[in-house]
């Protein structure tokens, strides 16, 4: 994603999905190594329904029992058990930390990726949901597990998917953790997205406006078409209004053409599609257990404030459910104390997360547990 051409599919996932650029060189002072106070253990179990095989690394502590648990959901993208982007391994660092506070953790290679098997490809949301829920099955066979204390940590799409899955099996879930999670419609995400990406890239406002209204009435077409209709849809309206504003196409480096297709095979994929039409407000509404929301303030890929207002106005409506929101200032999508927020900070920051939201994750679980 090193040109404006590609620039133009940053916008198209929860960009997660960097992995592999150059990680060798790049310092990365937080990822864990040996010796580990703790055990490690390399794990396979399956989603039976899929025929999925998920591999996945569990650590507990050394010393005790019944021990709480969290799963930990990746966001958009073929990740690997560590949510590995740009030589940032986020979940292993936030394994390490949790393992060390007396929380056992599973994390795991998404289907289709590194050693799981399965379509990465061809699955959707739910169907991530359904390795999720494999994952809370595996939890209940472990002799070192309190099974009234398996949580889940979702960041970014896994912020979805952790309220689908303690909505669908309320009896199994005891907390989830929200990090830059979803919690507004896909479709209003993306136009929040293109809008903050933009402006951290010191972009004018008057070519923002104008990516906005193209967003607005694109996401209009999507959210109201039927996706084997979408295609066609979308490639007349494009064509139509790359037309009626000569200069939209050119200023990314397509001609009218390519970008006419790249809008079309870009969000005709099921897995967009899917994401842009779903609401998380039911699945959070029915979600029973505390939940903990943190969200960084110069994310620019899943904005803090309408996301963390949703919740609130969640728990508004509904007093006895136990919500906790919080923000950070400077915190990006990783939550990596940054200038912009910018996807391109990513890598050059040497941090792979602020200290202080590991505190906060596992102070917070380890309070609700005592509580079971």
């Amino acid at each position: 994603m090193h040109c404006m051409k590609t620039y133009a599919l940053l916008f198209l996932a929860l960009c997660l999905s960097f992995s592999g650029l150059g990680q060798s060189s790049l310092n990365r002072p937080q990822t864990p190594t040996p010796p580990f106070q703790y055990t490690i253990e390399e794990v396979t179990f399956k989603n039976i329904k899929d025929s999925v095989t998920l591999a996945g690394t569990l650590s507990f502590p050394d010393e005790g029992s019944n021990f709480p648990a969290a799963v930990l959901i990746s966001g958009s993208g073929a990740q690997n058990r560590n949510e590995e982007i740009m030589g940032h391994k986020l979940f292993w660092v936030l394994a390490d930390y949790l393992t060390k506070q007396g929380i056992a953790v599973l994390r795991y290679d998404d289907r289709g990726t590194a050693e799981s098997t399965g379509n990465f490809k061809e699955a959707l949301t739910q169907d991530f949901a359904r390795d999720v829920e494999a994952a809370v099955d595996f939890l209940n066979t472990r002799p070192e597990i309190n099974k009234k204390a398996i949580g889940l940590i979702g960041h970014s799409e896994g912020g979805i998917i952790a309220p689908m899955v303690a909505s669908n099996r309320p009896k199994d879930i005891g907390f989830i953790v929200l990090l830059a999670g979803v919690t507004i419609q896909g479709d209003e995400v993306m136009k929040l997205q293109k809008e903050l990406s933009l402006r951290s890239m010191g972009s004018s406002e008057s070519y923002i406006k104008q990516e906005v209204l193209f967003d607005t009435e694109l996401m209009s077409i999507i959210t109201t078409t039927p996706l084997e209709n979408l295609a066609e849809s979308l490639k007349t309206f494009t064509k139509d209004y790359v037309s009626k504003h000569p200069d939209f196409a050119k200023n990314k480096g397509m001609t009218p053409e390519v970008y006419t297709n790249t809008i079309v095979t870009s969000y005709t994929s099921p897995w967009f599609y899917n994401m842009l039409n779903y609401n998380p407000a039911e699945a959070l509404k029915n979600t029973h257990c505390p939940i903990l929301a943190l969200n960084g303030e110069n994310d620019t890929q899943v904005p803090s404030k309408e996301n963390l207002e949703a919740l609130e106005q969640l728990k508004s409506s509904y007093p006895e459910k136990n919500i906790t929101t919080k923000s950070y200032p400077k915190l990006n999508h990783l939550f990596q104390e940054s200038t912009t927020g910018s996807v391109f900070e990513y890598g050059r920051i040497e941090q792979t997360i602020a200290p202080y939201v590991m505190v906060d994750i596992s102070t917070w679980i380890n309070t609700v547990v005592k509580k079971m």
